[in-house]
C-alpha cells in the first residue's frame, strides 16, 4: 500500500493519507482535470445571513455577548457578522425565514476548534 501511496501525485497522496486510498481515487474519478479551491469558511454566507435574519425576527436585538457566540459557532467574525447584520437590515424583504440550524457542522467545528485549543496549550 505504501508503494502505492508513493506512486500518486501529491495531492492524491494527502487525499489518501488523509481519508483513503479508496477516497483518492474516487475524487480523482470525479474531479480529475479540474482545479478547485476550498474556500477558508465552511458555513456559506448566505446560511449565516438566514440564520441571523431568523434570530432577528424573534427578537430586534442581539447582544453583543450572543453576536459573539454565533460568530464562534459559525467560524466568522464578530466584524462580519455585524456586516451581515447591516445587511439584513438594510434588504426590505419581510419573508420568514425557516432554516434549520445545522447541528452536525457546528458541533463538528466546535470539536476542531477545542482540540485546536488543546493543542496551543
Amino acid at each position: 500500500m505504501t508503494k502505492e501511496l508513493s506512486s500518486l501525485n501529491e495531492v492524491y497522496q494527502t487525499i489518501a493519507k488523509v481519508t483513503s486510498l479508496d477516497d483518492a481515487l474516487r475524487l480523482y474519478q470525479e474531479f480529475k482535470g479540474l482545479t478547485i479551491t476550498f474556500p477558508t469558511k465552511l458555513i456559506s454566507a448566505d446560511y449565516v445571513k438566514q440564520y441571523l435574519k431568523k434570530e432577528t425576527q424573534k427578537r430586534q436585538q442581539l447582544s453583543s455577548r450572543e453576536l459573539q457566540q454565533l460568530a464562534r459557532k459559525f467560524d466568522y467574525s464578530e466584524r462580519q457578522m455585524r456586516r451581515f447584520l447591516r445587511d439584513i437590515r438594510q434588504d426590505n424583504t419581510s419573508n420568514r425565514v425557516e432554516e434549520e440550524e445545522l447541528v452536525y457542522i457546528t458541533k463538528w467545528l466546535e470539536e476542531r476548534r477545542s482540540e485546536e485549543g488543546e493543542e496551543n496549550d
